[in-house]
């Protein structure tokens, strides 16, 4: 997924049609040197012109290891979605790999690899190892690491591959063990023996029900019980041996390193609201004050990415930002020409700064920073000082850009005397964007911040021929940073939230394996589409991508949308769902959206929230949607239904209703 440039591997080149096939013979920070496989002709190429060549599409690099293609193919099995067992034993090799690779050894032998090993195994909390690893292990783990481009899902164990792994517990007694194990988990004072009588005592309840003795269900040994506490429950074990003050000590925050010498070793990520009421661009109406996902880079004070609009702070306002952050920005030149500097910043950091907030502790943000092989630093609690840089840059915003903007929402009353920012918001989500770009490039990345110590643009580019940038291949990139989740392939294909998808190639996988459960990923952005895990091939595992059967509805719809439009149908209209009522639903709230901004009534919070239904504000092809009128106001394969206007239709009886208190909601509940 991460592309890197090896020696041996190819780079194939699609121009006009035609494909050519390049060998890299040599690899430096800045450039390739490279043979044409048909003439033996020798050229080189700047890498980031072959980096805008693999976000466009128009080159793609072959590696010389087949594992290696594997693991890094666009629709490869992503790091969430391996078994869990399997993940913790990968992290904690990761934790080993990168520690020896940030210390930049001279070699990996034996004498230079034993104490490293050792301190690792010293300081640092591990949940599936019970012991020090061997140093031909973590040889093998490094070697690996390397051939996989430095990608976690090289370090996860090849168990399919070995001999006889059937489970030796009955698979029966699996769901008592986890009962036990989440029990353990709870309890105050944690306890061996009362967790394992609870399991016991559970265990020969149910088997007093069962007459025929063949049948009885075995438990399990009190030693198998602890192993597995071992792997589920480390720090709960770790209490009952060594009480609550040693395990606070072991499982401590580990602080991160002060020294940053280097571009992209550092990135703090935050979120914000703007100072600032943002206008539809169509209608004039205000639509309230846009908010602020930001990643800085700590070395340069380079902005590295951020996404802007009227998301409210979380997993996927966070993974809008860090996609913009990782991939190049050539879309500036096109977007904003009247920008005059180049935006250089991108690529995944090294680690990443983050507060205590909800959204920054969910499983998926963790594991899809795993599969970048980005490290979460996790701040204290009330501190905001460990994040100065970003808070910083926050108040450069407010102070700098958004101090003489028509809009402005002052924080003092006392500074804007008889000012009000709703009558004189004049600023589109169009216009703020492209002010905010020419600003951003132009104005900040080229003055002195820092009390006047560093030139971000200049910092930026003074690093940039000593950190190997590396790019990310966009379509894997939105895999990553999709969400997880689960469902039976049945007859007519996968239900996901009332919506049916289903394919040839889906029909094939179900006809293959049977009805079975399967995992799959969705885009909260777009529910046009889903991308199925098929695991058929357990050494080649891969996803493929399934449309939505009534495209006319899902295609271009985001859940949260989507979760509007149920909860309206099953308010207010009679309940069922289907393809058309959820289409005419959809269409309904529409009207109602648009009634809304002819009225110009309402509050801002209101407007705020109708904004947010819309997606106004950045696009993932980093465009702007500057209004909340719909354009199209077209749903192709279902009628519109002739019931009149929105405010026609509160007067008329809703089928399904019992004729009372039955008319359409002046407010929606977005």
């Amino acid at each position: 997924m991460i592309v890197t440039y090896s020696v041996g591997d190819f780079i194939v080149i699609e121009h006009e049609g035609s494909q050519a096939q390049f060998e890299i013979l040599e690899s430096s920070l800045s450039s390739l040197r490279l043979k044409d496989s048909l003439t033996g002709i020798e050229s080189s190429r700047k890498i980031h012109v072959i980096q805008e060549m693999i976000i466009a599409g128009t080159a793609v690099i072959h590696q010389r290891l087949e594992s290696t293609r594997k693991l890094l193919k666009s629709d490869a099995v992503e790091f969430e979605n391996y078994p869990e067992d399997l993940k913790k034993e990968a992290r904690d090799r990761y934790i080993f790999v990168t520690g020896i690779v940030d210390m930049g050894l001279p070699s990996h032998s034996e004498q230079r690899l034993t104490k490293p090993i050792t301190d690792i195994w010293n300081n640092e909390k591990f949940e599936y190892l019970s012991k020090r690893p061997s140093v031909r292990s973590v040889q093998r783990w490094l070697k690996s690491f390397v051939e996989g481009a430095h990608s976690i899902r090289a370090l996860i164990p090849q168990r399919a591959n070995k001999g006889n792994r059937s489970p030796k517990v009955d698979v029966r007694v699996e769901r008592y063990i986890q009962l036990a194990i989440d029990s353990f988990k709870k309890l105050e004072r944690p306890s061996i023996a009362t967790a394992f009588g609870n399991l016991e005592t559970r265990i020969n309840y149910d088997n007093s029900k069962i007459a025929d003795a063949e049948k009885k269900l075995k438990v399990p040994t009190r030693t198998a019980f602890v192993k597995r506490l071992e792997k589920e429950a480390p720090r709960e074990l770790m209490q009952t041996r060594a009480g609550k003050e040693q395990t606070r000590k072991e499982y401590r925050v580990a602080r991160l390193p002060q020294e940053i010498s280097l571009i992209l070793q550092r990135v703090e990520v935050d979120h914000t609201t703007l100072d600032l009421f943002i206008v539809d661009e169509k209608t004039n109406l205000i639509l309230g004050r846009p908010n602020v996902t930001a990643l800085l880079d700590y070395k340069s004070k380079s902005v590295l990415g951020f996404y802007i609009g009227f998301e409210k702070a979380s997993y996927l306002s966070i993974a809008k930002a860090l996609r913009h952050a990782i991939l190049p920005k050539s879309y500036v030149k096109k977007l904003y020409p009247s920008v005059v500097n180049s935006y250089d910043a991108y690529g995944p950091p090294k680690v990443l700064s983050v507060d205590r907030g909800k959204d920054f502790e969910s499983r998926a943000f963790e594991d899809a920073c795993l599969d970048l092989n980005i490290r979460i630093h996790r701040n204290p609690a009330r501190h905001p000082w460990y994040k100065g840089s970003i808070e910083s840059y926050f108040d450069t915003i407010n102070q700098q850009l958004l101090d003489d903007k028509s809009g402005k929402v002052f924080p003092n009353i006392v500074d804007s005397n008889n000012y009000d920012p709703k009558k004189h918001a004049i600023i589109t989500m169009g216009l703020f964007l492209e002010i905010f770009h020419k600003w951003l490039i132009d104005i900040y990345h080229q003055q002195k911040v820092a009390q006047g110590t560093i030139i971000p643009s200049v910092s930026w580019n003074e690093d940039r021929d000593k950190v190997p940038l590396r790019t990310v291949d966009p379509k894997a990139l939105d895999i990553v940073l999709a969400e997880t989740k689960t469902a039976k392939n049945n007859k007519g294909g996968i239900k996901f939230q009332y919506i049916q998808y289903d394919s040839d190639e889906l029909f094939k996988l179900r006809a293959e394996v049977g009805f079975k459960n399967v995992t799959f990923k969705i885009d909260r952005e777009d529910l046009g589409k889903i991308y199925v895990l098929d695991e058929r091939n357990s050494h080649d595992k891969r996803y493929i991508t399934v449309p939505a059967l009534n495209q006319s509805y899902a295609k271009g719809l985001r859940l949260h949308q989507h979760k509007i439009i149920l909860n309206f149908n099953r308010k207010f209209l009679n309940g069922k769902v289907d393809a058309e009522a959820l289409a005419i639903a959809r269409m309904q709230i529409e009207e109602m959206v648009q009634e809304h901004i002819k009225s110009r009534k309402g509050k801002i919070s209101t407007n705020q929230s109708v904004s947010r239904w819309a997606d106004v504000g950045q696009q993932k092809d980093n465009t702007t949607k500057g209004t909340v009128v719909d354009e199209s106001n077209e749903y192709r394969g279902v009628p519109k239904p002739d019931v009149g206007s929105a405010t026609e239709r509160r007067q008329e009886k809703v089928i399904g209703f019992d004729g009372t208190n039955n008319t359409l909601p002046d407010k929606l509940d977005f």
